[in-house]
């Protein structure tokens, strides 16, 4: 009789909301990446929020919109040719891991990279990415996520 009313009033029925977050998280990821490799700005540029704080390998502490285009134009500068292709995220909340490997070969260099691997922890509020921290490996980032002993 329950289920019968709570068929009829599904907004009384419980949500999974956090579920729904995680699983929204892992999209806004997934679609970063997507965006990054087929070199669509203005669409990258929406998963982060305008006052995000990027921590990278190679630059450094970089802040904002303007981090983004710095950093996507560095990226094509020395990625060139490949693809960044997340094989790996483990959700965490509100943030994502995400373990990515580079494919491809350089159009210049005709160097091949086949599968190295490095790995970024996202931080998401409001459905955008407001920190994004790049580590060397996996064990690197989910110990900054909180996942390791």
């Amino acid at each position: 009789m329950l289920e019968a009313y709570l068929d009829q009033h599904d907004s009384l029925r419980p949500r999974d909301t956090t579920r729904a977050m995680s699983e929204e998280n892992m999209e806004l990821i997934r679609a970063g990446f997507a965006a990054h490799n087929r070199g669509d700005l203005d669409a990258l540029v929406e998963v982060y929020d305008p006052d995000v704080v990027f921590e990278t390998l190679l630059l450094g502490t970089r802040h904002g919109n303007e981090a983004i285009r710095l950093i996507y134009e560095e990226n094509q500068r020395t990625l060139s040719g490949y693809t960044v292709d997340p094989v790996e995220l483990i959700d965490s909340g509100d943030q994502v891991v995400a373990v990515a490997q580079v494919n491809g070969v350089g159009p210049v260099s005709q160097i091949a990279m086949d599968g190295d691997q490095f790995a970024f922890l996202f931080t998401i509020k409001n459905g955008r990415v407001v920190r994004e921290q790049a580590f060397r490996n996996r064990d690197e980032a989910l110990e900054a996520a909180g996942l390791r002993d």
